[in-house]
């Protein structure tokens, strides 16, 4: 067989291929033999955060707590008229000052119309003298008269019913006391709340609450807001209801801005008696999360639980709790939010492994 110059070619290839095989295999025999070479050991570390007893913890060193700022300090014991927290509802108007519009357009057409029936009556009683002394104008005039004297009582009358339909329903939908503001041309109450300088709240009480409390003393707050609750004044009941919260519903008036029509409220309503036992949880030991005012409570030397602080109540201070905590116990006034953002780290962690 002859060597002919694709043969020489081939071969050449052939060489090549061989070496490339060789140098594939062995740089890649770390893999085909499943020991990683070079490869950068993983070293697993154990999360400052985590979940004990079905409960948020933040485990930190102590000399970490030193380095991070983290202080403490002991709850003092407290008191506080006795209250219950009750919901409701910013009320909108807009339909109150429909029917009121409507209203006082009704009830000035039907104060116009007495001078109207007044001079149709005065020209009917005129054509029946005129008629029946001898008949000096038309029987055709006379009925004329009367048929206008007729038509402006209709009027007078269908105005006075019109403006007394609207002022029922608006009687039947807000009471008695809210439609005689929206009844009186220059109600000083309900021009403070059409400018929202003020607002018309519904609470609803338990069935159970004495009628009483509904009358006492109260504080409202938006619902994701409470540090920023308002004294309440009542109004009166409320022929409405809340299709959501079952109970007896009262209207009440809220001076200030901050609240919105529609608006979900939170509500203080004390009960007087005696004077329930607490605790005062530090404002500077209130952390915001989801809504909710919390604090971490430190469970041992290097643990600390986050738990809900109540902020119904604010006193002087910070908020007044009358459960959840006990005098004596210790929470995280500096560094909460270092421990809040730890804790919300490990969750965030935990999804993305998940």
């Amino acid at each position: 067989m002859r060597f002919t110059a694709s043969h020489a070619i081939i071969a050449v290839m052939a060489v090549i291929i061989a070496v490339l095989l060789w140098t594939l295999i062995y740089f890649a025999r770390d893999e085909l033999r499943g020991e990683p070479a070079g490869h950068e050991v993983e070293i697993e570390t154990t999360s400052a955060a985590g979940i004990a007893g079905g409960r948020a913890v933040v485990r930190v060193p102590t000399e970490s707590q030193k380095a991070s700022g983290i202080a403490t300090q002991a709850l003092k014991a407290g008191s506080s008229e006795a209250a219950i927290e009750v919901y409701g509802m910013v009320m909108n108007l807009q339909p109150l000052a429909e029917l009121r519009g409507r209203y006082l357009a009704a009830a000035a057409e039907a104060r116009a119309l007495p001078a109207a029936v007044a001079a149709a009556e005065s020209e009917y009683q005129r054509m029946e003298m005129l008629y029946r002394d001898d008949r000096n104008v038309s029987e055709q005039a006379l009925k004329s008269a009367e048929a206008r004297y007729r038509t402006e009582l209709a009027r007078q009358a269908a105005a006075e019913q019109g403006a007394a339909s609207i002022r029922d329903a608006m009687r039947s939908a807000w009471g008695d006391a809210i439609t005689g503001w929206a009844t009186h041309p220059d109600s000083p109450m309900l021009e403070a709340q059409l400018q929202q300088r003020a607002f018309l709240v519904q609470l609803v009480l338990p069935y159970d609450l004495p009628k009483s409390a509904a009358r006492g003393k109260i504080s409202v707050a938006p619902a994701m807001a409470r540090e920023t609750a308002r004294v309440a004044r009542f109004v009166a009941d409320s022929p409405q209801v809340d299709p959501g919260l079952p109970g007896e519903t009262y209207f009440y008036v809220v001076d200030g801005g901050g609240f919105r029509a529609g608006m979900r409220v939170a509500a203080r309503v004390g009960l007087g008696g005696a004077p329930v036992a607490g605790v005062i949880v530090p404002a500077q030991a209130v952390v915001w999360h989801a809504g909710k005012a919390w604090a971490y409570l430190k469970q041992d030397e290097q643990t600390f639980a986050r738990f809900e602080v109540s902020a119904a109540e604010e006193v002087d201070g910070g908020w007044f709790n009358a459960g959840g905590f006990q005098a004596g116990d210790e929470v995280v006034v500096s560094g909460a939010q270092l421990l809040l953002s730890e804790e919300l780290k490990y969750q965030i962690r935990n999804e993305n492994e998940d």
